[in-house]
């Protein structure tokens, strides 16, 4: 019982996690970008638009390494809910041995 509550759970950590990490690096991007660049020597006229850019840049770029990193385990917990939902539709019509056709043998010569 404990054992499925804390794999369920997890499904849902990862996901709170990754929206909070596009969260903060949108965040973080919008407000790091222009003194980077001014850092870097570049003169900006529209420093809410470089504001802007940037925070979509962070975003997207932790959302690429999110998925390279963290997509595996995703990937594993969707694998665990396909099947399970296909123990689910096979427990529920009897014993799996009464559905399999009858084996034909063929005699031996």
């Amino acid at each position: 019982m404990l054992t499925r509550l804390i794999v369920d759970l997890y499904a849902w950590i990862i996901e709170i996690s990754l929206w909070f990490m596009l969260l903060i690096s949108g965040v973080a991007g919008y407000y790091a970008t222009v003194p980077i660049l001014n850092h870097v020597g570049w003169i900006l006229q529209n420093e809410i638009a470089w504001k802007i850019y940037g925070g979509l840049f962070f975003a997207v770029a932790t959302f690429l390494v999110a998925a390279i990193l963290i997509g595996p385990f995703l990937v594993l917990v969707d694998i665990r809910k396909s099947v399970k939902a296909f123990e689910m539709k096979n427990s529920g019509s009897g014993s799996s041995n009464r559905d399999l056709p009858a084996e034909r043998k063929e005699p031996f010569l």
